[in-house]
């Protein structure tokens, strides 16, 4: 995978290079590791009810050490409730029901030899029939959309600042949660993650989800993915703030993001983030995907009402900063871009209709 310039931006360095190697660098038992998805969380975001999952990763990098494959694996690391395994040689017919996996209180199915993709491709061992998250109302109208006047920050990708007419809309109040993006696999109208999850961290945004597969889960929910001028419009209003919250300089009260802590944390945790129509984590914990194709001078020749943006296109935008992401990325008006293949743990969605 490739950076979108040259001289990558703080954001994409904080983010971590975009290599086809994530996978492998995917690992439970990294509790304090890089911009995988296991990077899990630091002690101090864990609750007294979450203490369990230090030792759960523990066990994970014990297990997956002392087993070299096969269906012993999957069921040792199933019986630790790790999450993904990988795929093994099953010798039995059909799949096992195993009850309650020790401290994780999940029931977790081992697939038979033929489940998963590809030899070697991780079992997704989470279950849940979560409903799709609630909703929040943006009312039709116009609003100022790109970087305006009075911000010193602007980008050339923001600009101009132009009027934009919308329709009423609806969207998430926070990001897909692994719990619903589970709910999504289970019903086989998504894939599975592309790296471990822990099963327990139901309540952490749905992350190594490439584009595909966050519009399939929006489809499957009865919504879609936001389009740019939308995302924008339900993170800043119609006032022209630069934040969520208005234009006070971003701390930790407001968004997850650098300085804050090393990980995500569980959606919905700043309330003092809030946008105007009570959205949650539209800056800072993961950036989100929206629903255009990305084109730098695309603000040039847009459309007053209703932009999905370019007709066609090999990359997609992504907006509101994520838990690497500097402040300068936190302004609402900030624009990035991603492959259609990237999968990483800073990468979310949430869905409109």
């Amino acid at each position: 995978m490739t950076s979108h310039h040259a001289t990558m931006t703080s954001h994409e360095v904080a983010n971590g290079s975009r290599s086809a190697n994530a996978l492998a660098s995917c690992q439970v038992a990294k509790r304090q590791g890089g911009p995988q998805l296991s990077q899990g969380r630091s002690p101090n975001a864990l609750d007294q009810s979450q203490a369990g999952g230090l030792y759960v990763a523990f066990a994970c990098g014990m297990v997956r050490s002392s087993y070299k494959g096969g269906a012993g694996l999957v069921l040792a690391l199933t019986l630790f409730g790790c999450g993904n395994a990988p795929k093994a040689k099953a010798t039995t017919a059909g799949g096992s029901v195993l009850p309650e996996a020790g401290a994780t209180g999940v029931t977790i199915v081992v697939p038979d030899a033929a489940a998963g993709d590809d030899a070697g491709a991780p079992l997704f061992l989470c279950t849940s029939n979560a409903p799709a998250g609630d909703m929040v109302s943006v009312p039709a109208g116009d609003f100022m959309m790109g970087c305006g006047d009075t911000d010193t920050q602007c980008q050339d990708n923001e600009k101009p600042s132009h009027l934009v007419t919308l329709a009423d809309f609806e969207i998430d109040r926070t990001e897909v949660t692994q719990d619903q993006y589970a709910a999504c696999v289970e019903a086989k109208a998504c894939a599975a993650p592309s790296c471990a999850w822990d099963c327990t961290t139901k309540d952490y945004p749905a992350g190594c989800v490439e584009w595909a597969q966050a519009k399939a889960y929006c489809v499957w929910a009865g919504k879609r993915l936001p389009t740019e001028a939308e995302w924008e419009k339900a993170a800043r209003g119609t006032d022209g703030r630069l934040y969520p919250w208005g234009n006070d300089a971003p701390d930790c009260t407001h968004a997850n993001m650098a300085s804050c802590g090393a990980h995500a944390q569980p959606v919905g945790m700043l309330p003092a983030g809030a946008s105007p129509y009570g959205a949650l984590d539209m800056a800072g914990n993961v950036v989100e995907m929206v629903a255009d194709w990305y084109d730098v001078a695309f603000y040039q020749v847009s459309p007053k009402d209703n932009p999905t943006g370019p007709a066609a296109g090999n990359r997609y935008g992504g907006r509101g900063g994520g838990y690497k992401s500097e402040s300068v990325w936190q302004r609402a008006s900030s624009r990035d871009w991603y492959d259609l293949t990237d999968a990483r743990e800073p990468l979310g969605f949430r869905c409109a209709r």
